[in-house]
């Protein structure tokens, strides 16, 4: 596999599921998919081992895609969307590093403040944008509405992950035993 050339079948092999499984969660989250000549970037790899290991803890794709949705309106509020010109923008820096409270859970963009706790910092705005009739407060958008939407979408994701983890452990734990053979 060479580097930055992924193709369906490595992203597969990478996240240890087949394509009809990749591709629910594709179509689940209306995600571009490259044909050749583009190719799979190792960010949207990782965006889809993050939503595989989601959905082994039993989190549902509506909950996966409402996050998504507000991940990406956060994106877009801050103007990152303006980067780039590629159609996975948001999905290729994604890390599976998610230690710093900055980083958005299923993007890994860092936008700055800490999520959960800190203030939003006012006026952050990453990039260049044409000119709209209105500015997006005008038309009731607001950084600090949709960041908290967000918060509440990622608390509840994460205690689906926290009621699960328990049951993952002892599943695994007894197939250790039982399959040692």
């Amino acid at each position: 596999m060479s580097r930055g050339k992924h193709t369906l079948q490595d992203l597969c092999r990478e996240v240890g599921k087949n394509h009809v499984y990749v591709g629910q969660i594709q179509a689940g989250l209306e995600l571009v998919k490259p044909e050749p000549p583009t190719y799979y970037t190792r960010g949207y790899i990782n965006f889809i081992r993050k939503c595989t290991a989601l959905r082994t803890f039993g989190v549902q794709i509506g909950d996966i895609q409402d996050l998504f949705r507000k991940e990406i309106k956060v994106l877009r509020l801050l103007n990152l969307h303006t980067l780039s010109k590629s159609p996975t923008w948001f999905l290729d820096s994604c890390t599976m590093d998610n230690k710093n409270p900055h980083k958005l859970l299923l993007t890994g963009y860092d936008i700055g403040f800490d999520l959960l706790r800190g203030p939003i910092q006012a006026g952050l705005d990453f990039g260049s944008k044409e000119d709209e009739l209105f500015e997006s407060h005008q038309m009731g958008e607001s950084l600090e509405h949709v960041v908290d939407l967000y918060r509440k979408q990622l608390m509840k994701v994460k205690r689906r992950v926290e009621e699960e983890r328990p049951t993952i452990r002892m599943a695994i734990n007894w197939s250790n035993k039982a399959f040692d053979f």
